[in-house]
């Protein structure tokens, strides 16, 4: 799990209340995640969204976030904090990989996982796919972190 905190002082160029920045944000929000839930709290709203799409096998990552809009005068800073974890079907997809990995390591001729012929490859092999896992899971955590600051860079763009 990995906790994300970004925000964006905005200049406003024009008349905008609360209300519409609010739904730029959600628009851009819906392009970006897969977004599963929205709840009003009493300081601004609740988002619970996940990367990945219906388009691919997994989920990436679940999201959940807190979303607060300050509007005063001309300026508009839009705050977001919240969690980035790691999605079930991911690590289901990854548990199954690696049991496969396992499961080949039992036909003669390829990697020998049973302990009594394995030498330092089949150990290299192992360590290698590890973290590959490892690797792709943290650049999956991290993606939700640079959507956002997309989304008010692009909010920025429309109100200021």
């Amino acid at each position: 799990m990995k906790n994300i905190e970004v925000s964006k002082r905005i200049k406003l160029t024009r008349d905008v209340n609360e209300e519409d920045l609010r739904q730029g944000l959600m628009d851009r929000m819906r392009r970006s995640f897969e977004v599963d839930s929205i709840t009003e709290t009493e300081n601004g709203f609740r988002v619970k969204c996940a990367t990945g799409g219906p388009e691919s096998i997994t989920r990436s990552a679940r999201v959940d976030l807190n979303v607060r809009i300050i509007k005063q005068n001309e300026i508009a800073r839009i705050i977001m904090h919240g969690t980035s974890a790691t999605a079930r079907s991911l690590m289901i997809w990854y548990v199954g990989l690696f049991l496969a990995v396992l499961l080949v390591g039992l036909l003669p001729g390829s990697i020998e996982t049973n302990g009594v012929d394995s030498d330092a490859f089949d150990t290299l092999v192992l360590m290698l796919f590890g973290v590959f896992i490892f690797y792709d899971i943290n650049k999956k955590i991290d993606e939700p972190h640079a959507y956002l600051n997309a989304i008010l860079k692009s909010l920025e763009t429309e109100f200021g």
